[in-house]
């Protein structure tokens, strides 16, 4: 294996491990929407709802 095939191999996994932290990134980025929806979701459920003292 010469220089250049070693390049294009280590060229080939890099742009395999970009496309795997893109795909990462996607679903991180629906998992935090997710998580801020229901946390704004419980505040409004807890702020609609009487609260009763201790």
């Amino acid at each position: 294996m010469n220089q250049d095939e070693k390049l294009d191999a280590l060229l080939k996994e890099v742009a395999s491990l970009k496309e795997q932290m893109d795909a990462q990134d996607e679903k991180l980025d629906y998992i935090v929407k997710r998580l801020n929806h229901m946390r704004d979701k419980a505040h409004a459920d807890r702020d609609s709802k009487t609260a009763w003292p201790k």
